[in-house]
Order: C-alpha cells, then sequence, then structure tokens
C-alpha cells in the first residue's frame, strides 16, 4: 500500500492496515509529515513527534514513488504534490484507490478548506454539543479525523475484494454519521424541524464527592434501578425522569434528586454499585489518569512504543491472525519499494461481500452499525432478535406506546439497520438455541455485543458454534473486554467516551466535561474492518476465528493523542472549549440572527494574512505580535474579542463564503436537524431513500464512501421485529409449516 496523505486521518488508516501486515509505504515531502514535529504539547515550536510514531509505526518512508506498483492507493487532499499531477494514471488498473478529503471529491464545497473543527460545524455537531448558557461546543478530541481513518482502512479492503475500486471517502459524510445521531430521521418520523438545541443527556459526567464520575442511564430498567441504588425506590417509575428526554424536560428536578446523592458518594462507591445493580457508570479518564485504570493494567491495554512511550495497542485481537508487534516508525526518506510479489485479488464482484452470511445477535448501535457497513457492502445479514426481548434501540422510538407499531419508529434503528433481514429466535429456549446453532451452520460470520457472559450462559460460545461450522468468524464487541475486573460492566458509548478521555477534552475549561454518543459507530466501523481483515485471512489459510473488540479499547485508540502526549512529555491535555493546539484564533463566535454561528480555524501564518486581509486590514490585526501563532496564542483572549465585534452584525453565509474563497477554515454551525438539506450533501446524494412498510419513504443516511465500481446501495429498509422470520428459515433450514408451528408452540420463534 502507498500511503499519500498527511495527517491523522490517513496516518490511522495506514495503521490499521499495517497492523493487519500489509507493506505500507508513506511518501512525504522533503520536509516530512507536518507530525513528526508535532506535538499538543508544544503546538508552537518543533516537537519530539510522538503522535507521528504511533501512527507511522511498521512503515517504510520515500520521498518519491511511483504508485504503479501498489495494491492500495491512499490519497489525501495533498497527494498531487506527493506523487505529481499524472499520478492516477499510473496506478494500476486493478488497484484500490482510496481518495480521503474533507469534502469528497465533488459537490460545491469540494476542494475548500476545512479542518476538524469547520467540520463539525458543517454536519451538525456544533448545533447540539454544549448547554444552552453556552456557545455551540466542538468535542475537542479530533474524532472525526480518527473516524475518517478508520473509514478509509475498511474502504481499502473492500476494494480489493471488489478486484479493484476507486472509493471516495469524505470525511464531512463520515462525520455525518459518526458524530451526530441521525437527527434527519428524527425529523422525517416527527414532522418537526426543532429549533437547535444543546443541553446533551444528563446526568452524564457529574462531580461526586471525591471528583467525576460518569454515568449513562439510557432504559427505563436503568432508571429504576439506578433510583433504587439512590435510595429512592418511589422515583422508579416517574415519567419525569425515567427516560432520557424525560430528566432533559425536567433538569432541576432530576438533579435536586441526583447531585446529593453523588456529592455524598466517591467515585469508587458509586462504581462498584453501579457494577452490581448492572447501570453503565465510569470512571473519568484522561491521557493521565488512564494509566491508573485497573482494567487497563490487568488486561494490558498501553504497550511501549519503540519510540520510548506507552501507547494504546491495536483496538482489536484475534485468535488466529494477530497484529505485528509494534515496530518503530521509519526515518525520513529512508526506505524503498521495488514492487515484489503482488498480492492477488480475491474477488470481482460489484458488491464485496455478495455471497457471505452474517448472523447478527448485536442490539443499541455500535454492534448494529459494524453488520450495517457488512450488509451496505453486499452481506445477507440477518438480525436475530428475541420475540420477548428485542433489540433495545427500537424503544427509543418517537411513536408512543399506545400507537400502532410503535416499536417501528426509531429513528437510530433505521439509520443502523436497512438491508438486513430479522428473524425472530429466542435462544434461551432449548429449541430456539438449537435453532441458532442451525443457522450457524450457515453463516460466515456470527456478530454479538452482550456482556461476555451471555452466549456462554446460553451455551453458545465460541466452541459450540466451532463445532457447528469450523472456519466461522466470531465478533465479539463487548463494552471493555472478555475479562479482566470491569468484564461484566455494562456500558454505551458515553460511558466509554467518559472513561477514555474523550469527553474529558470536551467543553468549558472550568465546567463539567461532555460527552457525546460517538464511539457506537465508530466502533462498528472497527468491527466492520476486523471482519473484512478475517475474511481475507480465512480466504488465503481456510481458518475462521474470534475476534475481540471492546469498545474501551476503540475509544483509547481514538483517544490515542492525549494518552501518548502524557507518556511522552508528562503533559496533560484538558478541555479548551473551542479552542485547539493546532490553530489560533480559533472559535465559534454568534452572527446577525438568532443560533446563527460562524466556525472558523486559522492554522497557519497564511491563513492569518488572509484573515487580514478580510477583515480590511484593522490596526489591531497588523500588530507584529500576531504574525506568528504562538502570538496570536497568547493573544487569544484579544483577538476573539474583536472578531467576535465584526461578525457580531454580518450575515454568516455570506461571511463563511468569504472567508472560504479567501482560504480561510470556516463553516455555518449548521443545524443538526437539517442535516439532509446540507447543499454538499444533497448533492453527492448523502441520503438513500428506501420504502419501509410501517413507517414509509425513509431517506436514510449513507455510510461515508462512494465508488462508480462499487454497488453499495441500500437493498430493503431496516425490516420489522420478526419480518423475515418464516421466510429465512424456510430458505435457509429447508423448514415447512409444520416445522414452524411446532417452533412457535415451544416459544423458540413469534411475535412480540
Amino acid at each position: 500500500m502507498l500511503e499519500a496523505a498527511d495527517g491523522i486521518a490517513g496516518g490511522y488508516a495506514g495503521k490499521l492496515l499495517a497492523d493487519q501486515g500489509a507493506v505500507v509505504v508513506k511518501v512525504e515531502r522533503p520536509g516530512g509529515d507536518a507530525l513528526r514535529t508535532w506535538s499538543a504539547a508544544t503546538p508552537d515550536e518543533p516537537g519530539r513527534g510522538a503522535l507521528f510514531a504511533y501512527l507511522a509505526a511498521g512503515k517504510a518512508s520515500v520521498l518519491d514513488a511511483d504508485p504503479g506498483w501498489a495494491d492500495v492507493v491512499l490519497a489525501g487532499p495533498d497527494v498531487v504534490e506527493l506523487l505529481g499531477a499524472g499520478w492516477r494514471t499510473a496506478c494500476r488498473p486493478d488497484a484500490v484507490v482510496v481518495s480521503v478529503t474533507p469534502f469528497g471529491l465533488d459537490g460545491p464545497l469540494a476542494g475548500q478548506p476545512a479542518d476538524e473543527l469547520t467540520l463539525q460545524g458543517w454536519c451538525g455537531l456544533l448545533s447540539a454539543c454544549g448547554t444552552k448558557d453556552m456557545p455551540p461546543t466542538q468535542i475537542g478530541n479530533g474524532t472525526g479525523a480518527w473516524a475518517t481513518g478508520a473509514t478509509a482502512a475498511l474502504a481499502a479492503l473492500a476494494g480489493r475484494r471488489a478486484g479493484g475500486a476507486d472509493i471516495d471517502v469524505a470525511a464531512l459524510e463520515v462525520m455525518a454519521v459518526c458524530l451526530t445521531n441521525y437527527p434527519s430521521l428524527y425529523r422525517q418520523f416527527t414532522g418537526q424541524v426543532a429549533a437547535m438545541s444543546r443541553g446533551g443527556d444528563w446526568p452524564s459526567v457529574v462531580r461526586c464527592k471525591d471528583g467525576w464520575i460518569g454515568l449513562c442511564i439510557f432504559t427505563a430498567q436503568q432508571w429504576s434501578d439506578f433510583a433504587v441504588m439512590l435510595g429512592r425506590p418511589d422515583l422508579s417509575d416517574d415519567e419525569r425522569l425515567s427516560s432520557m428526554g424525560g430528566r432533559s424536560r425536567n433538569r432541576a428536578f432530576a438533579e435536586s434528586v441526583i447531585r446529593p446523592w453523588l456529592e455524598d458518594h466517591t467515585a469508587a462507591e458509586i462504581h462498584e454499585l453501579g457494577g452490581l445493580f448492572r447501570i453503565p457508570v465510569a470512571f473519568v479518564g484522561n491521557g493521565e489518569s488512564v494509566f491508573e485504570m485497573e482494567q487497563v493494567l490487568e488486561r494490558g491495554v498501553l504497550v511501549p512504543n519503540a519510540g520510548g512511550f506507552q501507547q494504546p495497542r491495536p483496538p482489536f485481537l484475534q485468535s488466529a491472525s494477530p497484529v505485528l508487534p509494534i515496530r518503530p516508525a521509519p526515518e525520513l526518506g529512508t526506505g524503498r519499494h521495488d514492487g515484489g510479489t503482488r498480492a492477488p485479488i480475491p474477488g470481482t464482484s460489484s458488491r464485496p461481500l455478495a455471497g457471505i452470511t452474517v448472523l447478527d445477535l448485536t442490539a443499541f448501535w455500535a454492534g448494529p452499525y459494524a453488520t450495517h457497513l457488512l450488509a451496505t457492502l453486499g452481506a445477507d445479514v440477518l438480525k436475530i432478535e428475541s420475540p420477548k426481548r428485542p433489540d433495545g434501540m427500537r424503544f427509543a422510538t418517537v411513536a408512543k406506546p399506545t400507537d400502532d407499531d410503535w416499536l417501528e419508529y426509531g429513528p437510530t434503528f433505521h439509520g443502523a439497520n436497512p438491508g438486513k433481514r430479522s428473524v425472530a429466535i429466542d435462544f434461551s429456549t432449548p429449541s430456539g438455541r438449537e435453532l441458532l446453532l442451525d443457522l450457524v451452520a450457515h453463516a460466515d460470520v456470527v456478530v454479538e455485543n452482550f456482556t461476555p457472559r451471555v452466549l456462554p450462559n446460553a451455551g453458545l460460545d465460541h466452541a459450540e458454534l466451532v463445532a457447528r461450522r469450523s472456519d466461522v468468524i466470531l465478533l465479539r464487541m463487548p463494552g471493555f473486554g472478555l475479562d479482566g475486573p470491569w468484564r461484566d460492566h455494562p456500558g454505551f458509548a458515553q460511558t466509554m467516551e467518559q472513561v477514555s478521555g474523550i469527553g474529558w477534552l470536551t467543553g468549558l475549561a472550568e465546567g463539567e466535561p461532555i460527552v457525546r454518543s460517538t464511539i457506537d459507530p465508530i466502533a462498528g466501523i472497527h468491527g466492520a474492518f476486523a471482519v473484512l481483515a478475517a475474511l481475507e485471512h480465512r480466504a488465503r489459510t481456510g481458518e475462521g476465528q474470534l475476534i475481540e473488540l471492546p469498545m474501551m479499547e476503540v475509544a483509547l485508540n481514538i483517544a490515542a493523542e492525549s494518552i501518548i502526549t502524557w507518556s511522552a512529555e508528562g503533559v496533560r491535555l484538558d478541555r479548551q472549549g473551542n479552542r485547539g493546539p493546532r490553530a489560533a484564533p480559533q472559535g465559534v463566535y454568534p452572527c446577525a440572527g438568532d443560533e446563527q454561528w460562524v466556525a472558523l480555524a486559522v492554522a497557519t501564518d497564511a491563513q492569518w494574512d488572509a484573515l487580514v486581509t478580510v477583515l480590511d486590514r484593522p490596526a489591531w490585526a497588523l500588530a507584529p505580535e500576531l504574525a506568528d501563532r504562538a502570538g496570536r496564542r497568547a493573544a487569544h483572549d484579544d483577538v476573539d474579542a474583536h472578531l467576535a465585534r465584526w461578525l457580531a452584525d454580518r450575515d454568516r453565509d455570506r461571511t463563511v463564503e468569504q472567508l472560504l474563497a479567501a482560504g480561510i477554515p470556516a463553516a455555518p454551525v449548521w443545524d443538526q436537524n437539517a442535516q439532509d438539506q446540507l447543499p454538499q450533501l444533497v448533492a453527492r446524494g448523502f441520503t438513500q431513500t428506501v420504502e419501509h412498510p410501517v413507517a414509509g419513504p425513509v431517506a436514510t443516511p449513507g455510510i461515508g464512501m462512494r465508488s462508480s465500481q462499487l454497488d453499495i446501495a441500500y437493498r430493503a429498509p431496516a425490516p420489522t421485529v420478526g419480518q423475515h422470520t418464516g421466510a429465512v428459515l424456510r430458505e435457509v433450514l429447508g423448514l415447512g409449516g409444520d416445522d414452524l408451528a411446532r417452533l412457535v408452540s415451544e416459544g423458540a420463534i413469534g411475535t412480540v
């Protein structure tokens, strides 16, 4: 693989592939990738480059390259500078070319400047992050770049299975899914365009007796148990508190119940009780404190890098094809590649996973998003739901329980499940378990995201599955891992962001850390990547395997920069509101009108000069101390005040157009509820409309990649509960009407 891309997204894509054994050659400009001398600890002067050492471990480095030898070419926005104007025609006809750009290769914003903050503005994340008494607020971890890198790595493997393809990965589209929760689907189902709303889920990260504790009370059952844990069983069924929406509407009452109890208990006490009550509770991590967490220590999650610091190990473990040991990053320009033996291309189908059957035992968002990607790439995904307990995400519905078919109006469920077939099997019954094992015999892949005890307790551990199909691939996606002291603790995306340090970097410096549910789909991308890697291994060796992908360890990889910065330099990265180490000035500023905001980030001196010109060269902006980023950072408060005055009476969209035309990364804070109306997404056909038998036409967001050579259209809507039970059991197992009637009578299959 040839990696012709600077920055985190391209570097992380190459890292994931190198960890799987790919020969990755990184082509760099004469001065080297900017990350070679980057450190968030010393952003305005050359640093140690520990992040580069993490991303580039095991790669080779060249200063020029002919792409004609590569099976995969990863092309960043600077590919022409790195490879020359004719680079694409020099690639092999059967090569996989993955372009990774901010907006994609076409559309009205193609080629415009962007960075993490402004992309968070364009995709709608900023409009809903923060609280109502603060400006729209970024996720401070740079999460979008890591998610884009994982998507690019997945695209590379998908393209190889297709026999070669050009694949267009747009960071904006990846972030539109991963950093928001299908807001346009909520609008479709309710018929309302809500005003921008900030406030978030509560309780989330809250003060306790000796610091912070992370909470995620998602289901009504979890609230009921939490109320008992608080000593308030009288509130177990209180509708004001039993849902996230209810607690948001009754925030003052919720705080009056919860805060006093938390303030009287230590984080350790609350964490222990949360485990006993099976409530998602997390210690609140940062780049420093993750080194002291018992789950991290006992599982050996942090490992040595040859650069002399600790880093997160790769985000999943494989029983048959473990990732390579961590190797040194290359010296600049010391590598070479003469082509060597070309790896065979395994297939030529426009649907890369055509002919692959997946048993999907997952629920909520992380696991279903992994299998959603597999279904979109062509797999036949059989979604197994208990008739007594369907996917819990169905209950996050905009319909009332008194409405007909109320379970079929869950926006997140629709977003993460198109193209699957739902089979209602209760595998807690003897005949249901046997039925599931009969399906395993016909499956290539099984995916589950229960807590670790569930499958073994049901007699469905890895050995049982292998007994039915020796080369089966089992992907397990527990919250914290299959072993360790926290193995049985439940957790959602919010839990993982709390514990990993992602949430620590989001919010105002003096305020509570803020979390968003972003790790679910990002874990799903990693899960789909791991499955494709395992399928390629099986195609070469005939071996199936067990893959363990803990969501916590995915989150720690996404939070790698803060962990590495602490280990390498002893500097803890903390939240800074909308500021960040890579740009100054950087912020979100109000414009004329209600909830009209502009996000901008000035990373280079050239961008600053351009901004000064747009400002009409006012005297304050010409001060010599503002000529470099260090000076602008030192004067950030004053610069912010001047920019706020300049923007206060200006039209948002015209100002953004002016800034972009000058080469300055800028964005409107786009209302997430109108995400599907963003012209760039409309022009690129980001949503695909499928006809649902209950909800009607559903315009479902895409997956962040496009290709004219791949058929990644949604073949069907998200299924209704048990919609395909009879058809699948007849088709796959050859059962007849009498068999199905018997299984219904035994409680093995049925309706909700």
